[in-house]
């Protein structure tokens, strides 16, 4: 039993060795390099060198008897302990993603998700948020400055956020983007009687983001309970960005639809109504649409603290250590 206690403490007391630290961190760049290049998902590549690089830690704290009689030291590794699991937990735990809302549309809950660590439960319940409206800043020769949304939440509350400035509900972050853009609505009426929850249904459009798609407003839209495809584009009859100043951006009070059905050519104003075999299509109206980026990560907080206090801890070690001798001799 001694020889086998023995071993066993012979071959932790060499995991903990400098060799295998340095061996654990080229590991750990280079399973990094790898979960870029390959797109793969990146907490899933670091956790096993995560993990060996906290037992590695560990172990050089309990053998290692330089730690723990120098306290700067000893604090410096234990900060750098907590750095690496929470590195770990918020790999684990985070999560980015999209959302494009129209204006006086309420969230119902559900996000794009980009990417999310591999223990990270999603919470957000629906009709937390609406949307109200978008503002842009322009320079002299408009050029976006900025951009804002003003949001309505469940208590009554309007908030106006922006790139910078996000809405915060239980750590998930809502920051607004440049996509905006305008969205056509619709009715569909079907000859046939209605016999699924997509007949006589109220259909949206989403036109490429406006800021950037300026002159090329086209849509491919699918009737609802059709095999129907319609082409069209918006056709707004005025500079909708021409004033340098602050503005609310609204929907064009002067426009009109161009649609296109296999050969067919077809210009609707608001109000007017599209026959196709299948049904009546009315144009309702044009909205504008926001598009929202998710981000959550409730470590980083944790995080950033326990670095600065890492570097604390190293400079004390530092100053303990050339303060104990002159410099001059």
């Amino acid at each position: 039993m001694r020889v086998i206690n023995s071993s066993v403490k012979h071959f932790f007391r060499a995991a903990s060795s400098l060799t295998v630290t340095f061996a654990l961190i080229v590991s750990f760049f280079l399973f990094t390099l790898l979960a870029y290049n390959t797109n793969q998902a990146f907490s899933e590549w670091l956790i096993v060198p995560s993990f060996l690089l906290v037992v590695n830690l560990c172990l050089a704290i309990y053998f290692n008897k330089k730690f723990q009689a120098n306290l700067p030291l000893l604090l410096f590794h234990l900060g750098l302990l907590f750095t690496l699991l929470l590195i770990a937990l918020s790999r684990l735990t985070y999560l980015n993603g999209q959302l494009e809302l129209n204006e006086g549309q309420v969230f119902d809950g559900n996000i794009k998700v980009t990417s999310a660590g591999l223990l990270h439960d999603y919470n957000l319940e629906k009709d937390l948020f609406a949307s109200k409206g978008i503002e842009l800043s322009l320079t002299p020769k408009v050029a976006i400055t900025a951009v804002r949304s003003r949001i309505s939440t469940n208590d009554g509350a309007e908030i106006v956020i922006g790139e910078h400035k996000p809405l915060v509900i239980n750590h998930y972050r809502f920051y607004v983007t440049r996509n905006v853009g305008y969205s056509a609505l619709f009715t569909w009426r079907p000859f046939k009687q209605a016999k699924t929850p997509q007949d006589n249904a109220l259909g949206t459009v989403h036109f490429p983001p406006f800021l950037f798609n300026q002159f090329s407003q086209t849509a491919e839209w699918t009737i609802p309970g059709t095999n129907r495809m319609l082409w069209m584009m918006l056709s707004p009859n005025e500079d909708i960005l021409q004033e340098a100043k602050p503005i609310k951006l609204s929907t064009p009070k002067n426009h009109h639809l161009v649609i296109r059905d296999g050969e067919r050519r077809i210009e609707l104003s608001q109000g007017q109504e599209f026959m196709v075999e299948e049904g009546v299509l009315t144009y309702v109206g044009l909205r504008t649409w926001m598009g929202y980026k998710v981000h959550y990560e409730p470590f980083k907080a944790y995080l950033l603290a326990v670095l600065l206090l890492t570097i604390i801890f190293l400079s004390w070690f530092f100053y303990r250590k050339f303060s104990a001798s002159s410099w001059l001799d």
